[in-house]
């Protein structure tokens, strides 16, 4: 199972860092770490404040995220003693595949939704296809095989 494409977006080197990416998500102080930092630059006092930790806590979180590219040291105007911080990238895909595993990040939302839709298109049997550029609009006609079909349906019917 593969979400976005890794040939169009900046990846992380080999096994050992993809593996070190997911353990760092594992983490629930690094996932509040890259939530609250994803808009405006954060300070790590504000940090702290958010995840509820102490602020060492916090900047050895910082360090991994750094390490590993996902947050960066940013604005020093917003507060030189502290440092602030702000997540580097919008989304992270990963890819299993043949016993390996690739994680792949997005730095925009224009190239997490390029991603999807290459995902769609090469997922599915695209039957038909119309779109009216002035409108904005897409027309589709997708093919399932009978499993994915009922997928399908439990995706877009149980809500």
């Amino acid at each position: 199972m593969v979400f976005g494409d890794p040939t169009e977006t900046p990846g992380f080197g080999g096994d050992a860092e993809a593996a070190a990416v997911l353990d760092a998500l594992g983490d629930a102080v690094s996932r509040e770490i890259l939530t609250a930092a994803a808009g405006a630059p954060v300070t790590v006092e504000q940090l702290a404040t958010i995840c509820g930790v102490s602020e060492s806590t916090v900047y050895r979180r910082l360090d991994r995220l750094n390490t590993l590219g996902l947050v960066e040291r940013c604005n020093p105007l917003v507060s030189e003693a502290k440092g602030a911080y702000r997540t580097t990238m919008r989304g992270l895909y990963v890819a299993v595949d043949g016993g390996q595993i690739a994680v792949t990040a997005d730095g925009s939302p224009d190239e997490a939704l390029a991603s999807a839709l290459r995902l769609v298109a090469e997922a599915v049997d695209l039957r038909r296809l119309s779109y009216d550029r002035d409108a904005g609009t897409v027309d589709l006609t997708l093919s399932f095989d009978d499993d994915d079909f009922q997928t399908f349906l439990r995706l877009y019917t149980d809500d």
